[in-house]
């Protein structure tokens, strides 16, 4: 289960950096609010379909794995944009 949440992070955590640092300074703000955003609603949304994939399936663990995985990336990502969006928006 930790690793699904750790990947999950990992791969947030990957593509902020590299929307933040790629992005040119007078569009740095833009990029976040629109690229992030959408990155981040994209992969909870990934994690929530993955969940009733094995829901029906019948793979409890993962399941659960993906669903807290969904539910941590939420508040956090969002938190994160913000964050990012007050500095460099």
């Amino acid at each position: 289960m930790f690793k699904i949440i750790g990947i999950n992070l990992f791969i947030f955590a990957l593509y902020a950096f590299l929307i933040v640092f790629s992005s040119a300074a007078s569009d740095r703000g833009f990029s976040i609010a629109i690229g992030m955003g959408f990155c981040m609603f994209i992969q909870v949304v990934l994690n929530i379909i993955a969940g009733i994939v094995f829901l029906i399936m019948d793979k409890q663990e993962w399941v659960k794995s993906f669903f807290i995985s969904a539910a941590i990336l939420a508040p956090v990502g969002f938190i994160t944009w913000l964050i990012l969006l007050s500095i460099y928006g």
